[in-house]
C-alpha cells in the first residue's frame, strides 16, 4: 500500500467533510497513514495516494505523477454538471457513488470502484413523537425539490444534526436526467441513520440502495410528491411503514463509517 493517503480539497463543503476530513481519521484508526490537506500543502509529497475529492487541477496531477504517486478521483456528484471526469487517463483509480456512474464513466480497472458515501456518525436515531407525520427536506437551499414549499414539508437548511431529531420522515426529490442518474445516495443513508421514513424519487441511488420494492417511492413532479406525502401519512406507523424502516435498517448498516472504511482499504490494497 501506498506510504501514506492525503484526501486532497481545493474547498470547505460538506461534501468535503464527509469524504476527506472524516475518511482520513477513519483510516488512521486502523493503522493506515492518512490525513485531509489542502492542494496547497502537496509541494514535496512524494509515494502517497492522492485522493482528489471532487476536482483537481492539471498542474497537481502532473506533478503528483513525477513524484511517483497513486492518484484517485472522488467523482461525488461532479458528472450531474459535467459531461464526463476531466483527464481520467491521468488517474490509478476512480471513486464512484452509484454503480450507474462507474458503468457509464469507469474505464474498466479494477481501482475504479463503488465506494457509497457513509452517514455522518453526528446524525442520531430521530426522536419524534409518532402521532403524526413530521416531513422534512434536509439540504441546500439550492437543492430544494419546488420553488413553491410542499405543505406539510420543512425545509431544514442549516443545524442539520441537531434539528433532524424532530422529524420522523425524510424527503429525497431527485429530478429526471442526470440528476436522477448521478446524484449520490447521501439522502438515503441519511435517513437509514435517523431511522427515519423516507419519501423518494426512484433515482438510481435510491434503488440501487433500498431496491425496486421499497414502499415509499414516488414521482418527481409536485402532485405526485404530494399524493406521496399523503399515503406516508396515512400508513404512519404501519406494516408498510415498518417494512421501509427494515428496509433502511440495512441500508444504516452496509454504510455505516467502518464498512466504508473497509472499503476504502481494499481500494487502496488494489492502488499498491
Amino acid at each position: 500500500m501506498p506510504r501514506e493517503v492525503l484526501f486532497v480539497k481545493y474547498y470547505e463543503k460538506g461534501s468535503t467533510d464527509i469524504a476527506a476530513d472524516q475518511m482520513a481519521p477513519a483510516l488512521r484508526a486502523r493503522g493506515v497513514p492518512s490525513r485531509s490537506v489542502g492542494a496547497a500543502e502537496l509541494r514535496g509529497v512524494r509515494g502517497a495516494a492522492l485522493v482528489f475529492v471532487k476536482r483537481a487541477d492539471l498542474l497537481d496531477l502532473v506533478r503528483g505523477r513525477l513524484a511517483g504517486c497513486r492518484l484517485v478521483i472522488d467523482v461525488h456528484d461532479t458528472v450531474v454538471f459535467r459531461r464526463g471526469v476531466r483527464w481520467s487517463r491521468l488517474y490509478h483509480g476512480m471513486i464512484f457513488r452509484n454503480r450507474r456512474a462507474l458503468a457509464d464513466f469507469g474505464r474498466g480497472r479494477p481501482t475504479d470502484v463503488v465506494i457509497p458515501h457513509h452517514w455522518d456518525e453526528r446524525y442520531a436515531p430521530h426522536e419524534a413523537p409518532m402521532d403524526r407525520l413530521r416531513l422534512c427536506f434536509l439540504g441546500d437551499p439550492r437543492s430544494a425539490p419546488f420553488e413553491e414549499p410542499l405543505p406539510g414539508v420543512e425545509l431544514v437548511f442549516d443545524d442539520w444534526f441537531a434539528r433532524a431529531r424532530a422529524f420522523n420522515a425524510h424527503l429525497s426529490i431527485r429530478r429526471p436526467g442526470r440528476e436522477a442518474l448521478y446524484k449520490p445516495n447521501l439522502k438515503v443513508a441519511t435517513a437509514a441513520a435517523c431511522r427515519a421514513l423516507l419519501v423518494t424519487t426512484r433515482d438510481e441511488s435510491a434503488l440501487e440502495h433500498l431496491g425496486p420494492d421499497y414502499p415509499f417511492y414516488t414521482e418527481p413532479d409536485r402532485d405526485s410528491v404530494i399524493a406521496s406525502i399523503a399515503r406516508a401519512e396515512r400508513l404512519l406507523g404501519g406494516a408498510e411503514w415498518e417494512r421501509a424502516l427494515a428496509i433502511l435498517d440495512g441500508v444504516r448498516e452496509r454504510t455505516a463509517l467502518p464498512r466504508i472504511t473497509e472499503r476504502y482499504q481494499e481500494l487502496l490494497a488494489r492502488l499498491g
